[in-house]
């Protein structure tokens, strides 16, 4: 993986495409949430043990935490107006998803699409 020549963009813009990131993130765990509640409700045994009760709570305990996350960086990000630019290839360099990296640079042109896979 070769790291791009060089990436300025403002702090601002940076915490705010983090934040994206994260909020990415926090809807897909949610959608998982629901996906495995769909799958043990349609069970004959609607009865959940307690290592799957243990795994939903770890579900909704991981997308409160990347939903606060998310939040902190929202706010920090409204605190770092400052336009001087940052150069973030260094950082960028070891973020192995493609796709991500291209996105937490500031590349336009992925939607997040639900159920998109990551090619790495």
């Amino acid at each position: 993986m070769t790291p791009p020549t060089s990436l300025p963009i403002s702090a601002n813009e940076a915490t705010w495409l983090l934040s994206r990131e994260i909020r990415h993130l926090q809807q897909r765990l949610e959608r998982l949430e629901h996906g495995m509640e769909h799958l043990y409700s349609g069970s004959a045994d609607s009865r959940l043990g307690s290592v799957a009760i243990t795994a939903f709570q770890e579900l909704d305990m991981l997308a409160q935490s990347t939903d606060a996350l998310a939040g902190y960086v929202e706010r920090l990000a409204r605190l770092l107006d400052s336009d001087a630019a940052l150069d973030l290839s260094e950082a960028l360099a070891v973020v192995p998803l493609r796709d991500l990296r291209q996105r937490l640079g500031g590349t336009q042109g992925d939607g997040l699409e639900p159920n998109a896979p990551e090619l790495f």
